[in-house]
């Protein structure tokens, strides 16, 4: 067999090749992290983010990566070259600490959209933490629980639409997919809470204008390429693709309703979101810029809708599954003697109901991704391992949501009455509970925690009652596990099949 010339320009190439791959694959693991050395992880793990791109592009969810890095590495371990990830509840208090706050991660500039050829941050993804301090002092009180009474107009009405549609449409046929409705009852229910109408979802049962699988892409799209937010920055939000990009879907419909408000009057026309937004920009118009308002509407829609529905879908599949918790809320909730739509002032005390939906969303954390924070130059110590600057840390929620001694021995079984006292019929005492609640990552902690959790809540403990004291209610296939797609950031729950029969009370 002739032999190939040495000088042979394919073989040399190679060579090269070769030679540089194996220059940078020592490079990373002796000198770029020679200063996490002493925190275990995968080889590849360590070595390049690539690591997490591919387990990822092979729909492997970051819940079953997280257990598995927990079960084989321990409570502290790599999951990047400058990524470590905490399955310790005491991380909790250093990485999303109040007072000495990390900043947000790179990673968040993924979710920036492109509005009018330029790159708009959101509330979200926004990573300036005096920026942020100055939003939310302007914007805050439209948030809290006393002013979302002024909402509750708005719940109320997609509440009676949902329940007058599922009425007729089980009529033709008992056999539904709850889990559509339900959708579509967040995504309008938050579009008139932020701009007093809504898309139109509940009444054509469609996605009208492809809204919501843009906002479904946008997830995608950061679950992808959270790993890797240079690259992506340098192939998605370059000057000249920016530029030539067009508006995205969330945008454009941030931006008509903007321009629709200010056509109608502005300040003052409706009592919604927007128009506390548009106060805080007169009171604050170098803070809150047109670009700022629109980044805040992309926000509220974004955030509002499918982290809801997926809560009360996950909750409703839950309680169907175990008829002893059904059994407890139906007996909680006719006690109550409910109004029709049932009133905030009722079911804000219902406990059980509230443990209903905390215990579902230990079981099913809406977020799948890891919520990653920087830390300072100077470094931290976090649960015990000092952590050096440059690195971006996380909690394992995953883990921690199933860390017996946290939850109990039982923390694969779904058992609301763990987050309730002895006096309200539980074995648990108020030491374990508020080490539950310290651990509970459900709406984030800290500064950065998600501002709009009142509003979730809200329309949570309504609409979950509505339907429970309306309809008889049944999984069709009372068997088969929850279904979700695997290719996202966030638990998306498209499929509850269910029959519907009025409800039946007992005397």
């Amino acid at each position: 067999m002739e032999a190939i010339p040495r000088n042979n320009p394919t073989v040399l190439f190679s060579l090269f090749v070769f030679s540089v791959t194996a220059l940078l694959f020592f490079w990373r693991l002796f000198f770029q992290s020679r200063d996490l050395r002493h925190i275990p992880g995968p080889l590849g793990a360590r070595l390049t983010s690539f690591w997490l791109v591919s387990k990822y592009r092979r729909g492997i969810l970051f819940k079953d990566i997280a257990l598995d890095l927990n079960k084989r590495y321990g409570p502290v371990v790599r999951y990047g070259p400058r990524r470590v990830l905490f399955s310790d509840a005491s991380a909790i208090n250093v990485i999303f600490n109040t007072r000495n706050t990390l900043p947000k991660a790179e990673s968040y500039e993924v979710m920036n959209q492109i509005v009018n050829g330029k790159v708009i941050s959101s509330w979200a993804t926004t990573r300036d933490e005096a920026h942020i301090s100055a939003m939310k002092k302007q914007v805050i009180s439209a948030f809290t629980t006393t002013a979302i009474l002024d909402y509750e107009p708005h719940i109320d009405h997609n509440i009676n639409f949902l329940v007058a549609k599922l009425q007729k449409d089980s009529m033709d046929s008992p056999e539904v997919n709850i889990a559509k409705f339900i959708i579509f009852f967040a995504f309008d229910t938050i579009c008139r809470i932020a701009f007093s109408d809504d898309q139109g979802f509940m009444a054509k049962q469609a996605d009208l204008g492809n809204t919501l699988e843009a906002a479904r892409l946008r997830f995608q799209h950061w679950h992808f390429w959270g790993p890797l937010p240079a690259l992506e920055r340098l192939l998605f939000k370059n000057r000249f693709v920016a530029r030539t990009s067009p508006t995205s879907l969330l945008g454009k419909l941030a931006s008509e309703r903007l321009q629709s408000r200010m056509e109608k009057g502005g300040l003052g026309t409706e009592s919604d979101l927007l128009d506390r937004y548009l106060q805080a920009a007169q009171r604050d118009p170098a803070t809150f810029t047109p670009s700022t308002l629109i980044g805040i509407l992309i926000s509220t829609i974004h955030a509002g809708a499918e982290t809801t529905a997926s809560t009360v879908n996950a909750c409703l599949y839950n309680l169907l599954r175990n008829p002893d918790a059904l059994a407890k809320l139906r007996a909680e909730l006719d006690a109550a003697n409910l109004s029709s739509p049932p009133l905030w002032s009722e079911v804000s005390r219902l406990r059980y109901l509230e443990a209903c939906f905390r215990e579902s969303m230990r079981l099913v954390p809406l977020l799948i991704n890891p919520i990653e924070r920087d830390v300072p130059p100077s470094g931290a110590t976090v649960a015990g391992t000092f952590v050096p600057g440059g690195t971006v840390v996380s909690l394992n929620v995953h883990a921690l949501n199933r860390d017996p001694a946290v939850y109990g021995e039982d923390v694969d079984s779904f058992r609301p009455e763990r987050w309730l006292l002895d006096d309200e019929g539980d074995e648990g005492d108020e030491a374990r509970r508020a080490r539950m609640q310290r651990a509970d990552m459900t709406f984030s902690q800290g500064r950065r925690s998600c501002i709009g959790q009142h509003i979730a809540w809200i329309e949570m403990k309504k609409v979950l009652p509505a339907l429970l004291t309306k309809f008889d209610i049944e999984l069709v296939h009372p068997d088969e596990p929850l279904s979700m797609p695997t290719k996202q950031l966030v638990v998306l729950i498209d499929n509850l099949h269910v029959r519907l029969s009025p409800r039946k009370v007992e005397s």
